[in-house]
């Protein structure tokens, strides 16, 4: 059986598989709660998700606001915010990021794990940047995090199948995630066809097809952004241990300052 989702319900439809795909990554959390401590106030996490970065913030003692356009994605968010009781510490918004209207300024607002890549054309780059900046007081933090590493290896891989990799859910279900990347021609940009397959031992396979677009920044195109949005870029790092990025560096970490 097969389902192939519309555009504009990509991500509800991948939401019961992110957690399970993301659970036991952890090595962005450390560079989070750091930069948490040094801003010592609130907090703003875009594209949130199922709250994988923002629980543990919440956890740590911060106030955190987490946004995000996918309904289901907040649904297993809020879910977990409630079996944690942070109830008090959290507060999640179903909005567009392009179109950002909170009515409140934060300390230090972050975009976790690539989720920027998936804002493909300049305008619309540029009305995020402008969005967060307008949200954070003179001198807050914006924290970055861009996948470089791995997404040129996938546009090197383009019409290949590629295995993201396979999980046993607590109720028996394997899952296997394939991606096929494609590049485009004109530009630095990949279009991403994901295979969700489910099944039981034996049983019969479920996929679910969803296509993604992920845009390959170069280090001196997202300093410009980052500059015109009213920010001071200060770092740029190869990886969560705050490494130099180097152009083969894993990810591409940008620290900006409000200014």
């Amino acid at each position: 059986m097969i389902y192939i989702m519309e555009e504009h319900k990509i991500y509800d439809s991948i939401a019961p598989f992110y957690d399970v795909e993301h659970a036991l990554f952890q090595e962005d959390l450390d560079m989070y709660l750091n930069y948490a401590e040094l801003c010592g106030g609130t907090i703003l996490e875009l594209a949130c998700g199922s709250g994988r970065v923002l629980l543990p913030l919440a956890r740590a003692g911060y106030t955190v606001t987490g946004v995000d356009s996918s309904a289901e994605m907040l649904a297993l968010a809020r879910q977990q915010v409630q079996q944690a009781g942070l109830d008090t510490r959290c507060t999640l918004v179903r909005q567009d990021m392009r179109a950002l209207q909170l009515g409140r300024k934060f300390r230090m607002a972050f975009i976790a794990l690539g989720s920027f890549g998936h804002i493909t054309t300049r305008k619309e780059q540029q009305q995020v940047l402008q969005g967060v900046r307008a949200h954070l007081g003179m001198g807050a933090f914006c924290i970055i995090d861009i996948s470089n590493a791995d997404a040129r290896y996938m546009e090197d891989a383009g019409g290949h199948v590629l295995h993201q990799g396979t999980w046993r859910r607590e109720d028996g279900t394997i899952l296997t995630h394939f991606v096929s990347p494609a590049s485009a021609e004109d530009r630095h940009l990949l279009e991403l066809t994901h295979f969700y397959d489910q099944h039981r031992q034996g049983g019969p396979v479920q996929r679910t097809v969803a296509t993604t677009h992920l845009y390959l920044f170069e280090r001196s195109e997202m300093e410009l952004l980052l500059e015109q949005a009213g920010f001071t870029v200060k770092d740029v790092y190869g990886n969560y241990d705050l490494s130099p990025f180097q152009l083969e560096s894993p990810r591409m970490i940008f620290i900006a300052e409000a200014r």
